[in-house]
């Protein structure tokens, strides 16, 4: 079916990456918000298959208006004729390369913002309208960040506690500030820098194993951050656990240093370091005001 729509309505394709546009004759007949953007035909659909929260956009000859929408804006476009100069170019997840194969395009799509995932459906009826379908919406809490992981999607917030937390109530607080978070991995350097913007310490997921403590020594078995245990469902890849010089330290001190946190000084951000799990504040003045909570987004369609 998809086959003859392609040769009969003259549909063309762009494809980069995890994505196509499918590029029809046509203009938005329903919609409910909009973005104009000043570019030319080509780069207002390069536009929008680089841009993640695009879902399609609408060109006319004789303009330079690139009128962009969401997944949530675009309901109904309409096909016209082949010799009208109206043009919406869709995007959609690829399955194939495009040409040939077009009639294999799953027709599905997916657009991604700091704090949601939507995906969509797009089809065309008898009516020659092409119509978009929201099939999934997930969303971050408030003031959570959404990342994407090898996983799966994780959002990620920094909460603060007036009066300073120590690592064993840390989990508890990331509990009580949002429904089902938990204390947050660090799975690559963006979550790092996203989370360390504050001057003060901040405790992220990692407990000390029983067979990594004094009086234990280094060893291939307990080496960074193999010497811990993670709660973070998500977590497989450990890129933004990079420890400040000498951390951790605790098998090399012989210490009780069994949590993790981003330790700070007064130019920045040093690294992780372990510490006790029972302290508010260093002997440095650095107090532990906050830890970095994160939970699966939630489910809003």
């Amino acid at each position: 079916m998809l086959m003859f729509l392609a040769l009969a309505l003259g549909i063309r394709c762009q494809a980069v990456g995890d994505f196509k546009m499918a590029i029809i004759p046509g203009r938005p007949e329903k919609y409910t918000g909009y973005q104009n953007l000043t570019l030319a035909d080509n780069d207002c659909v390069q536009y929008c298959l680089h841009e993640p929260t695009c879902a399609a956009v609408y060109t006319k000859d004789g303009s330079s208006d690139c009128i962009v929408f969401s997944a949530s804006q675009i309901q109904k476009v309409f096909q016209v004729g082949d010799f009208e100069g109206q043009r919406v170019a869709m995007k959609m997840k690829q399955t194939y390369t495009c040409g040939d194969e077009f009639e294999q395009n799953s027709m599905f799509g997916s657009e991604t913002t700091n704090t949601s995932y939507t995906e969509y459906e797009i089809f065309i009826g008898s009516d020659s309208l092409w119509t978009f379908t929201v099939t999934k919406s997930l969303k971050c809490p408030s003031n959570y960040r959404l990342f994407t992981r090898a996983k799966g999607l994780w959002c990620i917030g920094l909460v603060t506690v007036t009066g300073g937390v120590t690592g064993d109530n840390s989990g508890p607080s990331c509990a009580s500030a949002a429904s089902g978070a938990i204390l947050s991995g660090l799975e690559s350097m963006n979550e790092t820098e996203y989370i360390y913007g504050k001057r003060y310490g901040i405790w992220v997921d990692g407990k000390r194993k029983d067979s990594c403590k004094p009086p234990a020594k280094k060893s291939a078995a307990c080496n960074g951050t193999n010497e811990f245990t993670y709660s973070d469902p998500l977590l497989s890849t450990y890129a933004g656990y990079q420890f400040a010089i000498n951390e951790p330290s605790a098998l090399v001190s012989q210490t009780t240093t069994n949590c993790l946190n981003l330790l700070f000084n007064k130019k920045g951000l040093s690294g992780v370091d372990d510490n006790w799990c029972n302290i508010t504040n260093e002997s440095t003045n650095l107090c532990y005001r906050g830890m970095a909570c994160g939970l699966k987004p939630i489910m809003t369609v």
